[in-house]
């Protein structure tokens, strides 16, 4: 069974402090990472568990505020998090976001994204870069959730103008990343 946050926080304080009277610190700090990654792997398979599941049931109501999900990352270390990339299909009225927060208002995560969706798509409005456009939304569920808004150059030419002549194809580096 996966260990609570707390309990796992409790067992790197006290192998921190150390448990017995002659008090070595080597030792307190070979238990205080065997506390910390061992509690940890539990608690982190068990957590991005529950926040696929969680992301699952909000994804007909992130679909329903006009949002498309275009791919899903999952980033796994020390702070898992689930990482959906959203695309605005539609812009839906105040009202219709509205009664979409009050069907959700007993579900807290749904709630929470649809709300942050809503602040996020206003927010892009206001947001001008020169030779650059709004092109999409990442949502990172982890301990504390964030939505990235995402640029694009305008076009091939705008990009090459912005970079100058050290325009690199990123294409290339992705694929050396991933032999690596």
């Amino acid at each position: 069974m996966a260990k609570r946050l707390p309990d796992i926080l409790e067992e790197m304080r006290l192998a921190i402090l150390g448990r017995k009277k002659q008090h070595d610190w080597s030792e307190s700090g070979k238990e205080a990472y065997a506390a910390t990654v061992g509690g940890i792997k539990g608690f982190s398979g068990d957590t991005l568990s529950k926040t696929a599941e969680r992301f699952n049931e909000a994804l007909p109501y992130i679909q329903r505020a006009g949002y498309d999900v275009t791919e899903i990352e999952v980033g796994l270390g020390l702070s898992p998090k689930v990482v959906p990339h959203l695309r605005i299909r539609e812009l839906i009225s105040d009202e219709d976001q509205q009664a979409l927060l009050e069907e959700t208002q007993d579900q807290k995560l749904v709630s929470t994204i649809l709300a942050s969706l809503f602040r996020a798509s206003a927010a892009h409005k206001t947001l001008k870069f020169k030779a650059f456009h709004f092109s999409d939304m990442e949502l990172e569920l982890s301990i504390l959730p964030t939505i990235v808004l995402k640029f694009r150059p305008n076009s091939d030419e705008d990009a090459d103008q912005v970079l100058g002549d050290d325009v690199v194809d990123l294409s290339i580096l992705e694929t050396q990343a991933e032999d690596a």
